[in-house]
């Protein structure tokens, strides 16, 4: 009994740290994701006109806090998850910042006791004192805030003078966090309860038939161990209608509500970053709707190449992101209608790597690979590393060629669009030196099926 009693309190133990391990890293995605949209809202605050803001009470009149607020309203409405988007200043006081700009929140009637603060009005400024005495980086909550208007999660970033290089005001964003508090606690409360069902169990199984507990005892040992090896599909399988058994059914259970709030988070996660691309799309109207029929038509020629369901979501979940490093890209270089020069065509041909910086802190390596990757040609002849042949992935050349075909036909500042059948004619006469043979042919099958006018140039 004892060593039973061991044994079960070990698995309870490894399950609540598998768990809190798990919960934490999708957390710190958050937290980057929190960081990204707030570094993203810094960059589109006009310095010059934030610094015309009388912090006054009637500073709320002036024109120069109207045009930041709609600035920041934009943002907020191109990030569904955000409630508030604000803007602070420091002051000559210790601990203490004013407000410049605070937008109404997204959903006034869940905050009716929260205000909107006017320019001046002071706010507890302690855990900014690393900001404001010139560390630059953007950062996020450590962990979830509870106050009387809601449980949220912050992240904040500097807005920077570029001419002196200082920080002049810090840009706040707020999302509300309640269903991750209640996932949190729920995970908590079904671990306990695993752990007591264990012990209890196994107590009983000790006296009656000690002899039979050590073989599914075994199987719990190993789905602790694919458990903490990031397997939340494996299911421990044990046929017994006694203790152990319901044991083995509490752990399947506990394993399954794991994975589907790993899943919600990573869903969570990619409706953040896909308002990066809503970002995008506003701030250069003639790629709307680029990035959506690019993760669309990747998902389709992925599958056509045998990869799993899984994978080919994940991948087309990336493709939607590809040219998230536009974002940095003079908006005057994305709207001409003349070609680029030489100084403008660097710059254009940098957005790849912009794109692996921005998503660094919450893709893995193989995924920024796509990001980095989408214009490598086969031959050599690509951008940003001139990559050839096999040294291309195969995601990377999937989103390459649904890029370009979308790309040729979508009318764009400097040319008009291709009709399908033309498009699809530089496909297959890019095969081999652009782009892979075998992607080619997929992309080729796909077109065929979804499109058979266009199929008809096949």
């Amino acid at each position: 009994m004892v060593l039973i009693l061991a044994m079960v309190f070990v698995v309870g133990l490894n399950n609540y740290f598998v768990l809190r391990y798990n919960l934490n890293s999708h957390f710190e995605q958050l937290r980057n994701s929190l960081k990204v949209i707030a570094q993203t809202a810094a960059l589109a605050v006009d310095v010059n006109t934030l610094q015309q803001i009388p912090l006054t009470r009637e500073g709320v009149f002036t024109a120069a806090y109207r045009k930041v607020s709609e600035t920041l309203g934009r943002v907020r409405d191109l990030n569904t998850p955000i409630q508030y988007i604000y803007i602070l200043s420091k002051t000559g006081t210790l601990g203490k910042l004013q407000f410049i700009v605070d937008t109404e929140p997204r959903r006034p009637e869940l905050h009716k006791n929260k205000g909107t603060a006017r320019p001046g009005d002071f706010y507890d400024a302690r855990k900014f004192q690393d900001m404001l005495a010139g560390f630059v980086a953007s950062t996020a909550d450590r962990e979830i805030q509870r106050d009387p208007w809601g449980v949220t999660l912050s992240g904040y970033s500097p807005i920077i003078d570029m001419d002196d290089g200082k920080t002049v005001a810090i840009l706040g964003v707020d999302i509300l966090a309640d269903d991750i508090a209640k996932m949190q606690n729920e995970i908590k409360r079904r671990t306990w309860i695993v752990l007591f069902a264990g012990i209890l169990a196994c107590s009983l199984l000790g006296v009656l038939i000690s002899g039979s507990v050590s073989y599914p005892i075994r199987k719990l040992v190993e789905g602790t161990r694919q458990l903490a090896r990031d397997n939340l599909d494996y299911r421990v399988k044990v046929r017994s209608r006694d203790e152990i058994g319901e044991l083995a059914d509490s752990f399947n259970k506990m394993a399954g509500s794991l994975c589907e709030s790993r899943k919600r988070l990573e869903n969570y996660f990619f409706k953040v970053t896909q308002s990066l691309v809503r970002a995008l799309e506003a701030k250069d109207p003639y790629t709307q709707g680029h990035s959506e029929r690019v993760a669309n038509l990747t998902r389709k020629i992925a599958l056509e190449m045998k990869m799993n369901g899984e994978r080919a979501d994940l991948i087309a979940c990336v493709a939607e992101l590809h040219d998230i490093g536009k974002l940095l890209v003079n908006g005057n270089i994305l709207k001409k209608n003349t070609k680029l020069d030489s100084v403008e065509w660097n710059e254009m041909k940098d957005h790849p790597v912009t794109g692996e910086k921005i998503l660094a802190p919450v893709l893995d390596e193989d995924l920024l690979r796509v990001i980095r990757s989408h214009h490598e040609r086969v031959d050599g002849e690509g951008y940003p590393d001139g990559l050839k042949g096999d040294e291309i992935d195969l995601p990377s050349q999937i989103v390459s060629v649904a890029d370009a075909y979308d790309a040729m036909t979508s009318a764009r500042p400097y040319r008009k669009s291709l009709p399908p059948e033309d498009a699809i004619k530089e496909i297959k006469r890019a095969s081999g030196t652009q782009f892979r043979e075998d992607v080619v042919n997929a992309f080729l099958l796909v077109i065929g099926r979804s499109d058979p006018q266009a199929g008809r140039a096949i």
